[in-house]
């Protein structure tokens, strides 16, 4: 019966995803809270990133190495069992970048700030969550399923939670392709064509 127990927690993540998208709100509402520290200076370098972005644009092949390593950096963290809260912290972290995005589109653009968060922001950010949501579940499952074996006697299936990671994994190394040609290639196109709205 506990056996049953196990493996229906560690294939859903229902719980996880909740936990997740409640630090992720939370991390947006700091973000929003914090853009109270955005100055002048700031709008300013702001501007002057999104005008030069064509120009200072990073390869798809780098955005691509830098999601792997995030991916397999919150992966590992999952195999410890103190991971949980270092987790967390990075997907608390990543709401706060987004809430303070958002802000700072506002404060520097008013009415237009929003297109920009719509055009520029929402499709890299769509695509990051997802990825995000999806290795921090599993990593979290991992580092709970590793308190439980440590703490409980009986013997766990590890080849099914095995099976489980890998799958994961390979599903957030497809949504990294798409995260790097958005931010690598799609985002200049739409950043341009931001720029471009109300002159």
């Amino acid at each position: 019966m506990k056996q049953r127990i196990y493996h229906g927690f560690f294939r859903k993540y229902r719980n996880v995803y909740l936990f997740i998208a409640i630090l992720l709100v939370a991390g947006f509402a700091a973000g929003l809270y914090f853009s109270k520290t955005i100055d002048i200076n700031d709008m300013k370098n702001f501007t002057s990133y999104l005008n030069s972005m064509s120009d200072n644009a990073t390869s798809f092949s780098g955005q691509f190495l830098s999601g792997i390593l995030f991916i397999l950096f919150v992966f590992f963290l999952g195999t410890s069992i103190i991971g949980i809260p270092f987790i967390s912290f990075i997907v608390f972290t990543k709401g706060m970048q987004i809430g303070f995005s958002c802000a700072l589109f506002v404060y520097t653009y008013q009415l237009k700030g929003i297109a920009g968060i719509i055009l520029t922001l929402f499709p890299q950010v769509l695509v990051d969550c997802l990825a995000t949501f999806l290795i921090s579940a599993s990593a979290i499952q991992l580092s709970m399923y590793l308190i439980i074996s440590c703490s409980n006697k009986e013997r766990l299936d590890f080849r099914k939670l095995a099976d489980s990671i890998l799958n994961d994994l390979i599903i957030c190394f497809l949504i990294v392709i798409v995260e790097a040609y958005i931010k690598a290639d799609l985002m200049i196109q739409l950043v341009n064509l931001f720029n471009l709205i109300g002159k």
